[in-house]
């Protein structure tokens, strides 16, 4: 089996993949580079059973429908949250106590605008994840879960790298069956692009926390960010 981590940006400079084989006793990282474009991302699609995707895969309904047609006529909290946040971003919240970026309301709109398109591509049209192998993820929310550092190893300066290093550290201390190189490190673009990779082989085997049958038509909807509740088990 292939899983394919994507950290998808709106521009290639900084789109990262990471393809993982799993067999009976090993997962090895095959591929892993930076820089994709999306003939690079669909190129490694086709060769995927499971595809894990870092970016919104979806609006928050309410939002979608107000952009239709608004008929608010009065601005509060608890619409503000609604117009930022999706089911699945409450989820997150209620659980790790961290909010997502608002896919409404922040930059990662970019790369979600650019995540439809890959969806329109491969002909996606459950973004739930649960009746097609394409899964939204979140590294930072992996890693937190998986009881690793989830937090300061982005960008190039202060202690970030060695961040990095920890993190992939701990990652094939507990995780001694995964096979992969220092090269994963190297750029949190790439590291997210690991993480999304290990994530969506759990989010295949039905080990992340998937949304109930009746949060299933808004989630199909908006997406639905796959979580983790333990370290990913080894191959066998």
């Amino acid at each position: 089996m292939i899983t394919l981590g994507i950290d998808l940006a709106s521009q290639p400079e900084n789109t990262a993949v990471c393809s993982i084989e799993w067999t009976a006793s090993v997962a090895t990282v095959r591929q892993i580079k930076l820089s994709c474009t999306d003939a690079c991302l669909d190129e490694m699609i086709s060769k995927a059973d499971a595809v894990g995707i870092d970016a919104p895969l979806g609006w928050p309904v309410a939002f979608t429908a107000a952009v239709a047609d608004w008929s608010h006529a009065e601005w509060t909290k608890d619409l503000r949250d609604q117009m930022r946040f999706r089911l699945t971003d409450f989820k997150v919240r209620e659980l790790h106590g961290k909010w997502p970026l608002s896919v409404s309301s922040d930059l990662i709109a970019l790369p979600a605008m650019r995540a439809m398109s890959l969806l329109q591509r491969h002909q996606v049209t459950d973004r739930s994840g649960c009746s097609e192998p394409f899964f939204e993820v979140y590294p930072a929310a992996s890693l937190k879960a998986w009881g690793f550092q989830s937090q300061g190893y982005k960008g190039s300066k202060g202690t970030a790298p060695q961040s990095r290093a920890n993190i992939l550290d701990s990652i094939l201390s507990a995780m001694p069956w995964l096979k992969c190189a220092d090269l994963c490190a190297k750029d949190d673009n790439l590291l997210d692009a690991l993480v999304a990779a290990l994530t969506t082989h759990q989010a295949f085997q039905k080990e992340t926390l998937r949304p109930t049958t009746e949060e299933l038509p808004t989630a199909a909807k908006e997406g639905w960010i796959h979580l983790p509740s333990a370290l990913p088990k080894h191959p066998v």
